[in-house]
């Protein structure tokens, strides 16, 4: 079978190799998924650059996240053969899913909802799924509440977005150029603040008639999340979601008090059973009723890979997705 690698950290195009490899053998509680197309994001291009904190060492094989047939079943995967599940790969240990095989543990994996196209399911987990965990569960957003999302012109940024509307919220985005305010806008934000020409906190504060945002969905860090904190409102709360700037958001204990917010962490693999039975209902009804469809930007064959992954970088929007075996991909 073969599989993108790299020996080595470097630009993707320098660094990676579609190798010959054995098929990989499951373990307990994983399967081997035959790869019908696998999402290509920022931490993806992060981990073949060296600068992915949870893989710290070479070798890598990049592509995380994954839709594919279940191939052979270790001791307690819950899903029989043939079934179309999305999960993850096992990038963390060079197994990831931009090969023909690779191997998905039970942890996060669930079957493909009938409604995706293999390229829409591909990604669907570690978007839709972490937004609707952080906004639904962990910051309870409400009708009629604000939302700011920051980094919305990113495929997580984007599913929150259109969940945020699906909920009844206000949705303002943030954006570093016009062409990715218009990607928001398509998305369903009612404002989008393009951050090369205005203040953040100050916008936030004027859109909402000084009352701030209630809920954050932070998928950047850095700078940008000490800006946004200066316009929370009074119990609201803040979710980290990702680090696109390179840095996890900094939380201030004495700003939190003070300001009388919270901050905690959104990741679907945390879920409880309750809340991935809700979500899961919640995202099949948004799906079916078209409140949420996910935007499939980008689609790339399985040999031009370097290039996929070279394309997350700053200017990338939405989703982009390699497609490895079979599968249908919209038109956009």
């Amino acid at each position: 079978m073969k599989r993108w690698q790299a020996s080595e950290f470097g630009a993707p195009d320098t660094v990676l190799e579609k190798a010959e490899v054995p098929l990989p053998e499951p373990g307990p509680d994983e399967a081997r998924v035959r790869v019908l197309a696998a999402s290509v994001a920022l931490p993806d291009l992060m981990m073949v650059q060296g600068r992915y904190p949870l893989v710290p060492s070479a070798p890598v094989s990049p592509g995380q996240e994954i839709v594919g047939i279940v191939d052979k079943p270790g001791p307690g995967y819950p899903f029989a053969v043939g079934t179309r599940i999305m999960g993850n790969s096992r990038a963390d240990i060079a197994i990831g899913g931009l090969a023909e095989y690779t191997l998905s543990p039970a942890l996060g994996a669930m079957p493909a909802p009938a409604e995706l196209t293999d390229a829409q399911a591909a990604g669907f987990p570690g978007s839709y799924y972490v937004a609707h965990i952080g906004l639904a569960h962990r910051a309870t957003l409400r009708k009629g509440e604000t939302l700011l999302v920051l980094g919305g012109s990113g495929r997580t940024g984007s599913a929150a977005i259109q969940l945020g509307k699906a909920l009844g919220a206000t949705v303002i985005a943030t954006a570093r150029n016009e062409a990715k305010a218009g990607f928001c806008r398509l998305q369903g934000a009612d404002h989008v603040i393009d951050l090369s020409e205005h203040d953040l906190a100050e916008t936030v504060l004027e859109l909402s008639g000084g009352h701030g945002a209630d809920v954050i969905y932070d998928t950047v860090g850095g700078e940008t999340y000490e800006q946004a904190t200066q316009a929370v409102s009074r119990g609201g709360r803040v979710l980290l979601v990702g680090f696109a700037s390179g840095q996890w958001g900094q939380p201030d204990p004495q700003h939190v008090v003070f300001n009388d917010y919270s901050v905690s962490g959104a990741l679907a693999l945390f879920r409880s059973d309750t809340e991935r039975d809700l979500t899961r209902e919640a995202l099949s009804a948004f799906l079916r009723d078209g409140s949420i469809t996910p935007p499939v930007t980008e689609t790339y064959a399985f040999d031009d890979v370097p290039a996929a992954i070279a394309s997350r970088s700053g200017s990338a929007v939405g989703q982009a997705v390699v497609t490895v075996t079979g599968g249908t991909v919209p038109h956009l």
